[in-house]
Parts: structure tokens; sequence; C-alpha cells
């Protein structure tokens, strides 16, 4: 039986000793071993270029990610597990609120609902 040729980076891949169910699998613990992979993976950049998942509609493992439909699913959290640093280190958007800008904010919504409150009695 004749295998295909192989680039030289995906030679290199973590993943190429892993079966095709495990790096194509749409569910997060199916696919764990292949998401270990990539995280110590030295072509896993030349992996999403050749794959191009977003472009190709791509299900299962592809640098680091899970793919379903061409779109990265975000992996799901247990209950109490704690978040993960790279998600933690990302700005809070209501952080650059300054005080008076949050009370001007809090006053406009008590007004909006004392006029709401206030037309329904009459």
């Amino acid at each position: 039986m004749h295998k295909p040729d192989t680039s030289p980076w995906q030679a290199a891949a973590a993943c190429a000793g892993l079966s095709p169910s495990v790096v194509f699998s749409r569910r997060g613990k199916e696919a764990a071993p292949a998401l270990r992979a990539c995280a110590v993976c030295p072509v896993s950049r030349e992996c999403e270029t050749a794959v191009a998942p977003a472009e190709s509609w791509f299900d299962g493992v592809c640098a680091g990610r899970l793919w379903r439909n061409g779109r990265p699913v975000r992996p799901r959290r247990r209950r109490g597990e704690p978040v993960p640093a790279d998600a933690a280190a990302q700005p809070d958007p209501t952080a650059a609120l300054s005080d008076a800008t949050a009370l001007d904010a809090a006053g406009a919504a008590l007004a909006t609902l004392a006029t709401l409150a206030g037309g329904d009695r009459g």
C-alpha cells in the first residue's frame, strides 16, 4: 500500500502518530490528546496556515484549538475551576470607566425607571 507523501512540517507535527479519530474529533474530551500534542508542537503555525480552519470549515484540532465548522470551540470549564490565565489577562472593558461616569450611568438608569414607574400610575 502506498502512503501519501507528507511535507517536512507534517512529519514534524506532534500529532503525527495520533489516530485521525482523535485529531479530527469534534468533542473536546476525545480531542484532548491532540490538544496536548499541539501545546508542544514545533509546527503549529505551519499547520494553521496549511489547514486554514476558518476558511475550510475545519472540524478537529489545529494549532492548539478545537474547531467545529471552521469556528474555534471555547473550552468548557467545570464549576469551581479557575479561569485560564490568558482569559484572566484580558482587560475588563468596564475598568476604564471612572466613578463619575458609572454614577452618571446609574443616575440615568434610575431616572428612566422613575419615569416609567410614574407613567404607569397616571
